[in-house]
């Protein structure tokens, strides 16, 4: 598996299970991926000073559309995980148990952890029928007043 970049940053290759360090994003700090067999763990260690976004996402699919995807958006203020539906106009919020399924993927979410400086998730992806195998990846973060980045591809990650 390959290292995901998260928001502008993009971090060398890293082996499966390992972190890869990212570039600083101007908006909100030092950003990681950690990989490994079915998990993705988001990292945001902020610089001093930086805002905590309002939620990180992956978005995992051929192309950078919401539709028949496997699109998570963690709410991080709220510590909820959130699956956008078959057709990209909508999402459905974790339960307690955290999971989360859609056409194309099921997910678990680990809790939120955060602190004044770092944020993590931890993110159990498996494939549906037709839909294992690699796929890109694309990052997004966004602060509450709309500031962020877009869609950014991310690299490639297999799904199983």
């Amino acid at each position: 598996m390959g290292t995901l970049c998260l928001l502008l940053g993009c971090g060398k290759p890293a082996a499966e299970g390992s972190a890869a360090p990212m570039e600083a994003s101007p908006l909100f700090g030092n950003l990681r991926l950690e990989t490994g067999k079915g998990e993705l763990t988001l990292h945001l260690d902020r610089a001093p000073g930086k805002p905590e976004p309002a939620f990180v996402g992956v978005l995992v699919n051929d192309a950078a559309s919401g539709v028949k995807a496997c699109y998570v958006l963690v709410e991080v203020a709220a510590g909820v995980a959130r699956l956008v539906n078959d057709n990209g106009s909508g999402s459905t919020a974790a339960g307690p148990d955290g999971r989360l399924r859609n056409g194309q993927c099921a997910v678990e979410a680990g809790r939120v952890e955060r602190s004044k400086r770092t944020v993590a998730v931890r993110l159990r992806v498996a494939g549906q029928p037709g839909f294992a195998g690699a796929k890109q990846v694309f990052t997004i973060a966004m602060d509450g007043n709309g500031q962020g980045t877009a869609l950014t591809p991310a690299g490639t990650w297999s799904v199983e």
